[in-house]
């Protein structure tokens, strides 16, 4: 059971009420995540628009589905590997792509390279070498791909830390991780 309350969409008021209408159109549904991020309006519509923002961006939808994965598994957090492992499918990444993604890799080199840079992003907080950047670079990403790549780790890792503090119900099909943090 989350230990975060889940604010219910029909009893929402202000601007968690309009905001969560607009997941609702945009989705089709409102998951759980939502739900616990409108405890706070403000972060919810930070959430969304910086989602909004970066899906306009330069990476394809694959790419920042492989990005969402890995950071998800190399985090902990079985809600956004599962959420994930959906919205993968639904971006045309096959079972062993999603597989492989959440493991930091990839069998496109491309992908691999951005995926690589990623996971060292993530793990030492940003302190990458010049090598490890100009190697992201070498496989075809430019400045603004890699804020871009940068920018997903840390959308990601907000998730991340709200789905592992909020022990958020998953509904999505559930995906164990490979694996199991402390809870």
């Amino acid at each position: 059971m989350s230990r975060l309350n889940q604010v219910d969409p029909t009893r929402a008021q202000g601007e968690a009420e309009a905001l969560l209408a607009q997941v609702q159109r945009q989705v089709g549904s409102v998951p759980n995540f939502m739900r616990v991020l409108a405890n706070s309006p403000p972060a919810l519509a930070a959430f969304l628009g910086l989602n909004a923002n970066l899906s306009r961006g330069s990476l394809d939808p694959k790419t920042r589905e492989r990005i969402a994965l890995s950071t998800a598994e190399a985090n902990g957090c079985e809600y956004c590997v599962s959420a994930h492992t959906a919205l993968g499918k639904k971006a045309g990444l096959s079972a062993h792509e999603i597989s492989a993604a959440r493991l930091a890799s990839s069998e496109d080199a491309k992908a691999r390279a951005a995926l690589e840079f990623a996971q060292t992003v993530l793990e030492r907080s940003g302190d990458v070498s010049t090598a490890e950047l100009n190697a992201v670079r070498a496989a075809g990403y430019d400045d603004g791909e890699i804020v871009e790549i940068i920018s997903h780790v840390a959308l990601n890792s907000l998730t991340n830390f709200l789905g592992k503090v909020g022990q958020i119900d998953i509904d999505f099909p559930r995906v164990a991780l490979l694996t199991k943090s402390a809870a």
